[in-house]
């Protein structure tokens, strides 16, 4: 099976080899699911099909998470739970889209990514739809008594679709406002070094607890970490790759949420970058990096 787009041709090999290399039976069973996924890519030249850019992060998520040494389990794809069971919680994973075309929405944002500026703005209201999407299924899981309630439960978003359009950093930027109302940093273009910097008097991570939604800018609450309703989520795995890009630690950072009610194992983290709240006193709430 080949493709004439050698950049797509290489992904599906990749994610052949890791199927071929794992003796995880159900990594195996996703053999089918690869190929038919990328026929369809192949037939319809949709490079932004989900169900393939789906089981590609799966996939690589998979092989990443087994590669730092944490033993990870898949799941079976016809049985309900999350896909992987991890030494560091359950994994259930997303890959965001752009939304169905010729819908309102997706108007608003191919319009958006049109533009000339704030492009990555077009990937605010479909991150926050697949973080909420993942959090309903987790609460169907736990209602449901799927998986052991006394496990860190964690979604792993991808946001290939978009890391595709522009800078990977922005939707890291995004994830960050989504789920602690960090805004988004302001940067100035500095015409000597052709390039831009961060502004240095300028407060860029103001605290935002709303945002608007095209097309109808209908209110987007943010802060998602700081609701009753997040606290069944331990954190959210961001990866950030384009497409055609590997996934490597300069793509793969976990967010931890400080109120969850089932915190993730901070020792056994040492091989991951991850983001945590540091501090908080009566004007500030300090967050910061780990393992960077």
């Amino acid at each position: 099976m080949s493709i004439e787009n050698p950049i797509y041709d290489k992904i599906y090999r990749n994610c052949f080899s890791i199927i071929e290399n794992s003796s995880d039976r159900n990594i195996k069973r996703k053999r089918e699911r690869l190929d038919r996924e990328y026929k369809k890519l192949c037939e319809t030249e949709d490079y932004e099909r989900q169900e393939f850019y789906s089981i590609v992060h799966e996939l690589r998520l998979y092989q990443y998470i087994k590669d730092l040494g944490i033993t990870i389990i898949a799941a079976n794809d016809n049985n309900a739970g999350p896909d992987f069971e991890t030494g560091i919680g359950y994994i259930e994973c997303v890959s965001t889209t752009k939304g169905e075309p010729g819908t309102p929405a997706r108007l608003c944002i191919d319009e958006r990514l049109n533009q000339s500026v704030n492009r990555y703005v077009s990937a605010l209201p479909r991150l926050t739809n697949s973080i909420s999407e993942k959090l309903e299924r987790y609460k169907y899981y736990l209602d449901s008594n799927k998986i052991n309630k006394s496990k860190p439960r964690i979604i792993a978003l991808c946001t290939s679709v978009f890391s595709n359009e522009f800078h990977s950093d922005l939707n890291l930027d995004l994830a960050l406002k989504i789920l602690y109302g960090i805004d988004c940093r302001t940067m100035r273009f500095n015409k000597e070094t052709n390039s831009f910097i961060e502004e240095a008097d300028v407060e860029f991570h103001a605290y935002k607890d709303f945002a608007v939604k095209p097309p109808k800018n209908a209110p987007l609450p943010l802060c998602y970490f700081y609701k009753d309703e997040f606290k069944c989520i331990s954190g959210i795995i961001v990866n950030n790759n384009a497409i055609t890009e590997e996934l490597t630690k300069d793509y793969f950072c976990l967010l931890l949420n400080p109120l969850a009610d089932i915190p993730i194992d901070k020792t056994k983290l040492e091989c991951i970058k991850y983001f945590e709240l540091d501090s908080v006193d009566n004007n500030y709430s300090t967050f910061c990096w780990r393992n960077q």
